[in-house]
């Protein structure tokens, strides 16, 4: 759940700037008024796969187990669910 909580921010990621630079840029004097109609969404959707998916990598490669362990699946013994884990 964690991991799908940080790739979810990461996808929002590109939306939550924009949505920054139009609130700051409705401050400033001399800018045209911009709107979040006007969002270059294609853009932003991109942007935010590419931050999703590129923190799917890194997270999988940095917290991913050892290469020659082996998983062990979840059991059930004498009606309790033992969780699996990862044996070397």
């Amino acid at each position: 759940m964690t991991r799908f909580v940080i790739n979810f921010l990461f996808f929002l990621l590109p939306f939550l700037t924009y949505w920054i630079f139009v609130v700051v840029t409705r401050r400033m004097d001399n800018q045209p008024d911009r709107e979040w109609g006007d969002a270059p969404f294609g853009w932003l959707v991109v942007a935010g796969l590419a931050l999703g998916v590129g923190s799917m990598v890194v997270l999988g490669y940095y917290t991913g187990a050892d290469r020659y362990t082996t998983y062990e699946p979840a059991r059930l013994i004498d009606g309790e669910v033992v969780p699996g884990k990862m044996r070397d």
